[in-house]
């Protein structure tokens, strides 16, 4: 008896170790939706549901983090004492069974929906990557002809060292990766969002045009009924506008100065930003070659369809998915993909999303997703600099190109959402505050601001830059 007491124990301390892979990088994603089951006579019961955020799981009933044992406990199970063996995720895998894949080199991807060609960022005939279960169309890669057997993108088949017989379509004996479909972590108002920015009612003519119809500025995106612009005085409407159009001048001009940037392409980055790459270069005893003198910067819409720029695109989302989880509405789609390309999903609408990146020798090292809803604020949701270029100074180049160009469109002010452990960098060295909630609640009913669990809604007042000259912050921290 005392042996098997003594085996019991050496079990539950490897499984103890066992199951903290799963809270671990390349662990189970932010937002796997997990559930406590009990096995009754003749069927399975699910107890309760939530989902995997950080070190904990989020309970779905009461919203509190808690942790696996916690679960069990609340599931009303504390005596079984055996959390990862009966919470289970929605392919029916118990939180063990994936601590033991993963420990065996079994990785994790999610159900993304990925119904967009990671190129080109349209919908289609689709390849689908065997391991990193990317899409791609197969004229995007230049294949004259569907792969037979377990194919591989090229990425995934150098990292592998599979080389050109995996890209040929060759079955490989890779474990497929274990696919974990995730819940909703793009945080909901509490209140409804939209209505007349006049009136503030949300009621609506579908099918006449008439004072209750709706109009959506092309820049800002706030909604206006036709009858509330004639009444105080903006303007007088008598049909749908057959092009675009903007409820102010401010709107117009910003529109028009986004497609010229977007238009014009590629652009040489000031020199006193430059300089920024230059010192931090040196400060680090990197190697500086004429690569930090001509670093460019640009601005891409992905409604645009530029072909020279998906490419570009392409990058900016790999960039995104390779520094952060995916970011999942309702539906279960990554809207990664789609914020990048501008496209509307699960009910959001990304049209007015731009892309702006920093390139270095025709790569990009760095990329952020901006939205300008009219003078008064633009938001920037996500940005990010590649692993592999963290700690040059590529970012702070670029949030000073985003800064400038903000600048000379008069927009007063910028707010991101910005993560618990990013709060000093942005705060300290780049001068946002938090956003009062009052200030936030007001902005949400009226635009569809990116806010995600999680995180902080951050403001600052956009500095007027005169001659083209911008303050970086000295001594920022890798990025």
């Amino acid at each position: 008896m005392k042996r098997k007491g003594t085996a019991d124990a050496g079990t539950k301390k490897r499984d103890n170790f066992l199951h903290q892979s799963l809270f671990m990088p390349k662990g189970l994603p932010d937002g796997a939706e997990l559930a406590y089951f009990v096995k009754g006579q003749k069927f399975i019961q699910k107890l309760i549901e939530g989902y995997k955020q950080g070190s904990g799981i989020v309970c779905g009933c009461c919203e509190r983090e808690l942790s696996p044992s916690q679960f069990e406990a609340h599931a009303g199970m504390a005596d079984r004492r055996q959390p990862y063996r009966h919470v289970r995720t929605s392919n029916g895998l118990t939180l063990h069974d994936i601590a033991l894949s993963l420990s065996n080199g079994q990785r994790i991807t999610t159900d993304i929906g990925d119904d967009m060609c990671s190129i080109c960022g349209d919908s289609g005939d689709l390849l689908f990557c065997h391991e990193c279960c990317q899409a791609f169309h197969p004229a995007c890669l230049n294949l004259g002809h569907l792969p037979e057997g377990d194919w591989h993108c090229a990425n995934c088949a150098d990292g592998n060292g599979l080389g050109r017989k995996a890209v040929s379509g060759e079955s490989s004996r890779i474990a497929r990766p274990i696919v974990i479909r995730l819940t909703r972590v793009v945080k909901a108002p509490e209140f409804e969002i939209g209505g007349c920015a006049i009136c503030r009612e949300y009621d609506f003519s579908s099918t006449t045009f008439d004072d209750r119809t709706i109009i959506f500025c092309d820049q800002c995106e706030k909604e206006f009924h036709v009858g509330c612009l004639r009444d105080s005085g903006q303007c007088d409407l008598k049909e749908v506008p057959k092009d675009k159009w903007f409820c102010c001048d401010d709107c117009k001009r910003i529109y028009g100065a986004l497609q010229s940037s977007v238009s014009n392409g590629v652009q040489i980055i000031p020199t006193s930003f430059s300089n920024v790459i230059r010192r931090r270069h040196l400060e680090k005893g990197l190697f500086i070659n004429e690569a930090t003198d001509c670093v460019q910067w640009c601005i891409l819409s992905g409604k645009s369809h530029y072909p020279e720029d998906l490419p570009l695109l392409s990058s900016a989302a790999a960039i995104f998915q390779e520094c952060f989880d995916p970011i999942v509405a309702k539906s279960g789609c990554d809207l990664i993909p789609a914020m990048v390309y501008g496209r509307s999903i699960s009910g959001q609408e990304f049209g007015g999303m731009y892309c702006v990146v920093l390139i270095v020798r025709s790569v990009v090292v760095s990329a952020g997703l901006l939205r300008i809803f009219g003078r008064e604020i633009a938001e920037l949701p996500m940005v990010a600099t590649t692993r592999e270029h963290q700690g040059k100074g590529y970012f702070q180049a670029l949030f000073a190109c985003i800064e400038r160009f903000l600048s000379s469109l008069n927009v007063e002010s910028l707010m991101l959402p910005a993560a618990e452990e990013a709060l000093s960098i942005w705060t300290e060295k780049f001068g946002f505050t938090k956003m009062k909630e009052q200030q936030l609640m007001n902005y949400q009913k009226q635009l569809q601001v990116t806010v995600f669990k999680g995180t902080s809604v951050l403001v600052k007042k956009v500095q007027q830059i005169p001659n083209n000259s911008v303050n970086l912050p000295e001594n920022f921290p890798s990025e």
